[in-house]
């Protein structure tokens, strides 16, 4: 399930991604790149989440679950999926109930192996865990469908990103819009594209209960049929999700077009908001002219030009309050992003009052593999998955860390 995409001072520093790939990665000064697993412990990883002890759980599109010990660098396996892996499917993004492990729920986003011919059906589910620490295992009888629907197989973008909103209570899922359409014209002007009907879940952040059930406070909810379950709408390839408390901020890490004039967005959801793919991209451009504006769309919070590919796989907002290891202050609050295709990670200044993210400077540059989810560990650092193969395993497959050692 590959994203299919297409400075200051700085410290030269050497990142071991395995024993068979080394990179030349570049940090700011007083940063450092450390390894927590390479791919003698995971293989074709999408995802990462923390548990509250600390160890950060990785899914691997082939449909593994391991618990990686980030201070002895030792990975088990939690469990496995079977998961369709065709095209850009398999197991994507996880996520962990706000009560876990008092409530022993996680969450994972799959593509079930069982599917009408010519179609893929994606799913959400929940298992239950069983014991603690390095013997958490997932129970293989407690799957619970939360929700499921069906995609064409001809088609890509697929989406996948999970997030368990600990305030609201309930699940954030993201869905690719499917195109299969190398008409952009066609696809722009079609009044059925996937991405704008209500009536279908791709292309779409959708909003469920932890049971499948429809929030009450749902833009849709009132409304029959699968749209109750619809947030927003208008997403091309929505990859990865993040939680920031202090704002409230649901922030959207999505994958744009692929000409070169297009964006890569960071994306703050709004309920009910229309971010306009496949009828605009960027600030309301309309997609076919490349020109001329387009009214009722929501434009992106934070957006980057494609210019010679670029693929956006995760955002968060920096906050840490370790008296060791937190970031210096300018980093406090400031938005970090990763771009699989560009290899790199980015920060840019977020401002107090307006709350909007101004001009990216380089942050992470020269990894070998390109980063595919971006977390902010409990210890201070942001923890970043490498994928180095696409759509298969690579030597290149790793969980690392940014830290600060001033």
């Amino acid at each position: 399930m590959s994203p299919c995409r297409r400075l200051p001072a700085l410290l030269f520093a050497v990142l071991s991604l395995s024993c068979a790939a080394r990179a030349e990665v570049h940090l700011p000064t007083g940063f450092a790149v450390e390894v927590i697993a390479g791919s003698e412990l995971i293989s074709d990883p999408l995802d990462v989440a923390f548990a509250p002890d600390g160890a950060a759980w990785v899914t691997g599109r082939a449909g593994n679950v391991w618990r990686v010990d980030t201070a002895t660098h030792t990975a088990t396996s939690v469990g496995t999926v079977a998961t369709d892996v065709s095209g850009d499917r398999g197991l994507h993004g996880l996520a962990f109930h706000p009560d876990f492990p008092r409530t022993p729920h996680l969450f994972l986003s799959y593509h079930s192996t069982k599917a009408p011919e010519g179609k893929y059906v994606s799913r959400v589910a929940r298992w239950t865990i069983t014991g603690t620490g390095a013997n958490a295992r997932m129970d293989p009888q407690s799957e619970k469908v939360v929700i499921e629907w069906e995609g064409d197989q001809a088609g890509q973008h697929v989406g996948g990103g999970l997030l368990a909103h600990p305030k609201e209570r309930v699940l954030y899922v993201t869905t690719g819009e499917n195109n299969q359409n190398a008409n952009l014209r066609k696809y722009c002007d079609d009044p059925d594209n996937k991405a704008q009907a209500l009536g279908d879940l791709r292309g779409k952040v959708l909003r469920v209960g932890f049971d499948g059930s429809v929030p009450s406070d749902n833009p849709y909810a009132k409304a029959s049929g699968p749209q109750r379950f619809v947030y927003t709408r208008g997403h091309r390839q929505p990859w990865a999700l993040s939680y920031d408390a202090p704002t409230g901020y649901v922030l959207l890490a999505e994958n744009g077009g692929d000409l070169a004039d297009d964006f890569d967005e960071v994306n703050r959801l709004l309920p009910g908001a229309n971010y306009g793919w496949p009828k605009v991209f960027g600030d309301g451009l309309m997609t076919s002219s490349r020109t001329n504006r387009a009214a009722g769309f929501t434009d992106p919070w934070f957006k980057y030009v494609r210019n010679t590919g670029a693929s956006c796989t995760g955002a968060l907002l920096y906050r840490s309050t370790k008296s060791s290891g937190a970031f210096p202050a300018k980093y406090q609050g400031s938005l970090f992003y990763a771009d699989f295709s560009r290899k790199s990670i980015r920060s840019a200044a977020v401002d107090r009052k307006s709350g909007q993210a101004g001009e990216s400077e380089a942050f992470l540059q020269g990894l070998t593999a390109g980063p595919v989810a971006l977390q902010l560990g409990t210890d201070g650092a942001i923890y970043f998955l490498t994928h180095g193969g696409a759509t298969k395993g690579s030597t290149n497959d790793a969980l690392a860390r940014i830290v600060w050692k001033p």
